[in-house]
């Protein structure tokens, strides 16, 4: 009893050293591959802080990490999307809905728990339908999730009457404020990471986008996973819109109608994940938000009005789309 009690001790430490040592190498490859993403950055930095004294503090870095962590939260989400090949033009709506959804059930007097996993629960749904359109009727995932986009953002507006919804309960705002949005986004990043390079889910999910017909004569449940990716993908909008509402203290009905869902896809983009499916570089995506969130607290300092940072943004999306299809071509030559 003795010796099976101290080999399952040990084959239990071995088992967590062998994570640790996994997750080092992992940490160590991801850096290795995107240390072009990292010295663009690190050149970001350097360019604003020359550019205005301001730039450069405690206050403005706190700025960019807390505004980078909510986009890495749809952008994690977005990420999984684009491995399996596809998109997912909606999450903005979906974020504005089910943080309204949840606000007004709280203003209602139901319980705050309650009302955040309904909104949870309606994002979720809203992924899944969006998934299984994709799936069993074989629709174009642009054309889904562009009528979810249209359906999610007309819904919003007739619960709401075009009015925020504030009063929130305090311990609500707690719970999504400040550093809560970045000890959420590294779980989310963490947890996913963890999911996609060290188990047999993560594979299959990278399969779907690289080959789903193989995945699918490997019987490998094609339809299913990517159902399953865009009930994540909802799960996370509406996450990330309970971050976004405890910030402004009120449920707004246009939330989500800015840049916010762009960054979300630009950011996997620009960290390397190609449209076409099959890869899934999550420290890239990371990557990708802390670059759009320094170029944005930058422009900001810098006096650089909102429609010209819309144009800054639109042009590294063109041109990581560009690069991207540039290294395919060069890959299949």
């Amino acid at each position: 009893m003795f010796y099976s009690t101290s080999m399952q001790r040990a084959q239990s430490s071995f088992d967590i050293l062998g994570a640790v040592r996994a997750m080092v190498r992992l940490s160590l490859t991801a850096l290795r591959e995107s240390w072009g993403l990292i010295a663009a950055l690190l050149l970001l930095v350097a360019i604003f802080s020359f550019a205005s004294p301001w730039f450069f503090n405690t206050l403005v870095l706190e700025r960019v990490i807390t505004n980078a962590s909510f986009t890495l939260i749809m952008a994690v989400g977005m990420t999984l999307v684009i491995a399996t090949g596809g998109i997912d033009v909606s999450v903005g709506a979906v974020l504005a809905l089910t943080s309204m959804t949840a606000a007004m059930f709280m203003i209602m007097g139901v319980n705050v728990v309650l009302a955040a996993a309904i909104g949870l629960g309606l994002g979720a749904v809203i992924g899944a339908v969006n998934g299984a359109l994709i799936s069993y009727l074989k629709l174009q995932p642009f054309i889904v999730t562009l009528a979810a986009l249209s359906l999610a953002r007309g819904l919003t507006l007739i619960l709401s009457d075009g009015t925020p919804a504030m009063g929130l309960p305090e311990s609500f705002t707690r719970a999504f404020k400040d550093e809560m949005v970045v000890i959420l986004a590294l779980a989310v990043l963490v947890g996913t990471m963890w999911m996609m390079h060290r188990t047999r889910l993560g594979i299959h999910i990278r399969g779907i986008g690289g080959n789903p017909t193989t995945c699918y004569i490997c019987g490998v449940p094609v339809n299913g996973l990517r159902i399953g990716v865009y009930t994540v993908q909802g799960l996370l909008a509406a996450l990330a819109g309970y971050t976004l509402t405890a910030s402004f203290d009120a449920a707004e009905p246009t939330a989500g109608l800015s840049t916010e869902w762009l960054e979300a896809l630009a950011a996997p983009i620009i960290g390397g994940n190609t449209m076409a499916g099959g890869r899934a570089r999550l420290f890239g995506t990371l990557m990708g938000c802390l670059i759009l969130a320094t170029m944005r607290s930058g422009l900001n300092i810098s006096g650089v009005s909102v429609p010209w940072q819309q144009v800054a943004i639109g042009a590294i999306i063109v041109g990581a789309v560009g690069l991207d299809a540039l290294t395919q071509r060069r890959r299949e030559a």
